[in-house]
């Protein structure tokens, strides 16, 4: 099996990025995380650059967002996008509530078959790299793939919240 890695969005992977986002859209009840907002976008493009805004503390788009890296789960040489995961550099009132450091998601073609943790685990690496001893990730209680990818890589069950009508399930990963 060829090695998996974290890609950051390029134009180099614009088709792509509009199959992996069409597959998601045609998949998903109601959203799919860990994608920098690509459901709001059909201008890839437009998305690649709000990718690159969000790296940097003077660039961010919004003033309730944090900075953030957004990575594509590819096997190394292929052009193929497995899943997406973003990794918030830091928590403000919102993250730290309900969504955590991370979110992530894996394209409906390629579940059950490691992925998720596979992304996770190199995601977490990003995070230490980064400086971080501790992330908080959060799932929606349903998600049982997402907690057991979370607990298999670490994750100590924090206290449930809700948001709305979603139950969250929090998450500590010691790094």
């Amino acid at each position: 099996m060829k090695k998996l890695v974290l890609i950051r969005p390029s134009e180099k992977y614009i088709d792509e990025i509009l199959a992996y986002r069409q597959e998601m859209m045609d998949a998903a009840r109601r959203h799919f995380a860990g994608d920098s907002g690509l459901r709001k976008f059909e201008d890839i493009a437009a998305w690649i650059e709000q990718c690159r805004l969000l790296q940097h503390k003077e660039t961010v788009p919004n003033p309730d967002w944090v900075e953030a890296d957004q990575y594509m789960l590819m096997h190394e040489g292929d052009g193929r996008i497995l899943g997406m995961i973003n990794f918030r550099h830091y928590l403000n009132e919102y993250l730290a509530e309900y969504a955590g450091h991370i979110g992530y998601a894996i394209r409906p073609s390629e579940r059950r078959k490691g992925y998720g943790k596979s992304m996770l685990l190199l995601c977490l690496e990003r995070c230490r790299e980064f400086g971080l001893d501790k992330v908080l990730i959060a799932c929606e209680e349903w998600n049982e793939a997402s907690r057991r990818t979370i607990l298999t890589c670490g994750g100590v069950f924090d206290r449930t919240t809700m948001e709305g009508d979603k139950k969250l399930e929090r998450y500590w990963i010691t790094l």
